[in-house]
């Protein structure tokens, strides 16, 4: 438990956590295929399993993967039969394999899954959504800003940038009002960025998103097999949002800003933040170090935490 309570990144921990979690999501998706047996068409079936058997669980797959996943419970508990063949149809057909983390908008999605991708995208959100085409021009800039960031990261940041790769698979653009940032259990591995979200492009931008979203997947594997807090539903005040959240939530995002801060901090002492850029530095990490603070005292006041729970947070809470 020692190392899987380390705030900080632990070589090959994000892999490990990973292909566990790739083989339970593969074994789930062949348990499904076997009990809807009777109603996909034989060459099909047969098709879907080869799929499953050729994916690689020490290989990152795609978010598509576990959003498929989803979609085939639900059908399959609702006795949609129709929208189970479908589904087979796809995982006959359809590669989910990942070599290296891609850039992907809404547009590059076909219309099996875009659909499935806007209802994850919009899962919990209580304001209108309206998208837009993104260009190919603000396409490109968004993916030129995350290499020059991600550069840093790797340079700078080598445990980070190793966990990164293991962790994310895809990372998708959207241009929509009304959807920022963020992750979703349910398409491990796949991160979302809203264009539209005051977003400039900036050093500390890419740095804030990808630090964030991926410590929100971590969190996400370890509570896989660990509940984190004993009493995750209960509201308290949050560091991020206006409105009273679950403790898992804050959990959540104490969690991140811990992380966040640190790696803001390091990048702002060791001149890899544009000099351009360090005023705003300056006043994000200021704010982000209030609100971990804020986090912490919910948690300590509050939270019920399993053992590991407790270390983890106890481990963020030194990167302050």
């Amino acid at each position: 438990m020692t190392y899987l309570g380390e705030a900080l990144p632990v070589t090959g921990r994000a892999l490990q956590l990973r292909t566990s979690f790739n083989r339970s999501l593969i074994d789930s998706l062949k348990y499904l295929l076997e009990a809807c047996i009777e109603v996909i068409p034989s060459h099909c079936f047969s098709k879907a399993n080869q799929t499953l058997a050729s994916l690689n669980p020490e290989l990152k797959l795609s978010g598509l993967l576990g959003i498929i996943h989803s979609d085939f419970f639900n059908a399959a508990e609702q006795q949609d039969l129709q929208r189970v063949k479908q589904i087979a149809e796809r995982l006959a057909t359809d590669s989910y394999q990942i070599q290296e983390t891609k850039y992907v908008t809404l547009s590059e999605i076909n219309n099996f899954y875009s659909p499935l991708v806007k209802t994850m995208l919009t899962t919990g959100v209580t304001t209108e959504v309206n998208y837009f085409s993104l260009s190919s021009k603000e396409f490109v800039g968004i993916k030129n800003a995350f290499q020059q960031g991600i550069a840093i990261y790797k340079e700078s940041f080598s445990e980070f940038y190793k966990e990164f790769q293991e962790l994310i698979s895809e990372i998708l653009v959207i241009k929509a009002q009304g959807l920022k940032g963020g992750s979703s259990f349910d398409a491990f591995g796949m991160i979302f960025l809203g264009y539209l979200d005051k977003w400039q492009g900036r050093v500390s931008e890419v740095l804030d998103f990808i630090v964030h979203e991926q410590a929100h997947l971590y969190v996400h594997l370890l509570a896989d097999n660990d509940r984190l807090v004993l009493n995750p539903s209960e509201r308290h005040e949050a560091p991020l949002r206006k409105e009273k959240r679950p403790l898992i939530g804050v959990y959540h995002a104490t969690f991140v800003l811990a992380r966040v801060q640190y790696v803001l901090g390091k990048a702002l002492a060791s001149n890899e933040i544009p000099t351009s850029e360090k005023t705003y530095c300056e006043e994000l990490l200021t704010y982000y170090r209030e609100r971990c603070q804020v986090g912490l005292n919910v948690l300590k006041n509050h939270a019920r935490m399993t053992p590991l729970g407790e270390a983890l947070i106890t481990s963020a809470s030194k990167l302050l």
